[in-house]
């Protein structure tokens, strides 16, 4: 039995666990405007959050300004509308950019995004290189299950490798991408194949970065990665065990790593709301709470719990404090933080650990028969495997189909609203002259340079996001 902070870290990266540092609570957040979602945030950090994470609106995730036309019924539904990088600035007002770590749930514009956080910083007097944080930044999982993607298959990667390279070269505190398995297992699948969803799209990044002349060690030290915990909680916690020892062996034996950072999978967790349920809705912080318990037991480095209301609306105040409020309970009043790899030695955990990692193995061994993670989004195969897949999970099951009292819980959750109505209707954007800038983005995007150097001075001279994307998409 290895112990933690041993290769090939199936019992944990870190030797001393969660007995010197726990994990970061980090409750994603974001709702209609830029001051709405900093009224979140605030709120959050007052209860003890130790770590931010934003979700944005689906047109601001998919390149639209908020006045557009396909806009119309989205604007700051599902997350914060951001166009410029006056919006970035307002959500992160009396906010210290130097000391607080940020994830970013954004992949199609992640370019865009970290080009904003970049200028906001540096306005606000905030040196790049000490921004902390993490960026999504993960295309291929996009297309694999999610399909929020602004541009086709080889751009997109192309951009998310944009992104990586530039963090690495110059943002030496940002994850700038958060590889995922999770998506996957959202979409279907099971729980080895999320495992090696994961895995193969770490590989697919690593081999387009080693192409622009970096080396493993490099580039593998950088990456982080999502996985979700369901309801199953030995299994999800052996789960977390076998994709660190599985990551850390190919690391090693395939792609020749040598430093221990660059084997070891560090990973945020995200409760999965494919657990959900609306009916009995407070129902769900019991489910939330077993899933955050297999997390933590299974290592995860950064932790989202879901709020009891989210198979209704956008978490409200009470729904969001309890979520963190579970967390905390799982830091403050159990004796989990006591032990470094509590689950080490059960021999079930170690099967468990096995049987997945054995099963995630044959799951990449096929990937790479048809050519590795790109060739298999270009042909359909996986996604078919998922959804296959897909059509046996049947989902929560207690209090679904015998409700009882579910009009009052709804009455409860229904009312406690996000504190502000989001409408969803386009909002107006004030345009300024930034042609010369968008045609520096053009040029690294038609000659295939690095975007991020055009797109800083892009968002510097406030061209939106609607206009990068434009400009991006002219290769």
């Amino acid at each position: 039995m290895t112990r933690a902070g041993e290769f090939p870290f199936d019992a944990g990266i870190h030797a001393t666990g969660y007995t010197t540092r726990r994990w970061t609570m980090r409750q994603l957040a974001g709702f209609g405007d830029a001051a709405a979602t900093n009224e979140r945030f605030r709120y959050l950090l007052s209860l003890g959050e130790t770590g931010l994470s934003l979700a944005f609106d689906l047109p601001t995730q998919l390149g639209l300004d908020p006045d557009a036309a396909e806009a119309a019924a989205e604007v700051g539904r599902a997350g914060v509308s951001v166009a410029t990088v006056d919006d970035l600035a307002a959500v992160f007002a009396g906010i210290p950019l130097e000391e607080v770590s940020v994830s970013f749930t954004i992949n199609a514009t992640a370019p865009q995004i970290l080009a904003m956080w970049i200028v906001a910083a540096e306005e606000a007097g905030v040196d790049r290189a000490r921004l902390r944080g993490t960026l999504q930044n993960e295309m291929l999982k996009e297309f694999l299950a999610r399909k929020a993607h602004v541009f086709g298959l080889d751009a997109s990667f192309r951009y998310s490798l944009d992104v990586i390279e530039f963090c690495i070269h110059g943002l030496p505190r940002v994850f700038p991408i958060s590889i995922s398995g999770g998506h996957a297992r959202e979409a279907g699948a099971n729980r080895p194949l999320e495992v090696a969803c994961g895995i193969a799209d770490a590989e697919q990044y690593l081999r387009g970065l080693l192409t622009r002349g970096l080396a493993v060690d490099q580039v593998a030290s950088r990456f982080s990665f999502i996985f979700g915990a369901h309801m199953e909680l030995l299994a999800e916690a052996a789960k977390f065990r076998a994709a660190r020892r599985l990551y850390a062996r190919r690391m090693s034996e395939r792609h020749g790593a040598r430093e221990a950072r660059s084997m070891q999978m560090r990973f945020q967790v995200n409760t999965f709301g494919s657990a959900l349920a609306y009916q009995e809705p407070l129902n769900n912080i019991a489910r939330t709470t077993i899933q955050a318990l297999a997390a933590v037991l299974g290592g995860v480095q950064s932790l989202h719990v879901c709020a009891f209301d989210e198979a209704h609306q956008l978490p409200g105040p009470l729904a969001a404090r309890v979520a963190l409020r579970v967390q905390q309970i799982l830091a403050e009043e159990t004796d989990l933080c006591r032990f470094v790899d509590p689950l080490g030695g059960s021999r079930v955990i170690e099967d468990l650990t096995t049987e997945i990692e054995h099963e995630a193995e044959r799951w990449l061994e096929r990937i790479d028969e048809r050519g590795g993670m790109l060739e298999c989004l270009r042909n359909g195969w996986l996604e078919r495997e998922i959804e296959d897949m897909a059509y046996h999970d049947p989902g929560p099951v207690v209090g679904v189909r015998d409700a009882v009292g579910e009009d009052a819980e709804k009455e409860l959750v229904m009312g406690e609203r996000c504190g502000r109505v989001v409408d969803g209707r386009t909002r107006p954007v004030v345009r300024r002259d930034c042609g010369r800038e968008l045609a520096r983005v053009r040029k690294a995007a038609d000659e295939g340079e690095n975007v991020l150097p055009a797109l800083v001075e892009a968002a510097r001279a406030r061209a939106t996001i609607g206009q990068m994307c434009e400009a991006m998409r002219a290769w």
